[in-house]
């Protein structure tokens, strides 16, 4: 690396978030968590691919949200209650 691409080492932002490689830390574990499945199941290449397809479509879809859209989703859409201070995610609607 010359002297003229170090500085793209450095963050640019303090608030930018935690980065594994070029991939946000959310994306990243997204594929490994699927590639350790496909390497536990004994289906390196095919867990391989599927984890960088999977990757980049969480990249897509978080692309332009706010900071804590994963947490957004995983709250909205798994089954169980991690949340101790907020209601459960099948209630919609509030009366009172």
């Amino acid at each position: 690396m010359n002297e003229e691409q170090y500085h793209l080492l450095v963050p640019r932002l303090l608030d930018e978030p935690p980065k594994f490689l070029f991939w946000n830390f959310e994306v990243a574990l997204v594929f490994l968590g699927m590639l350790l499945f496909g390497i536990m199941a004994g289906y390196f290449l095919i867990s391989f691919f599927a984890g960088i397809a999977a990757a980049y479509g969480i990249q897509k879809m978080m692309a332009g949200q706010s900071k804590g859209y994963g947490l957004h989703v995983l709250y909205w859409h798994m089954p169980l209650n991690a949340f101790k201070r907020t209601p459960p995610s099948c209630i919609r609607e509030f009366v009172g």
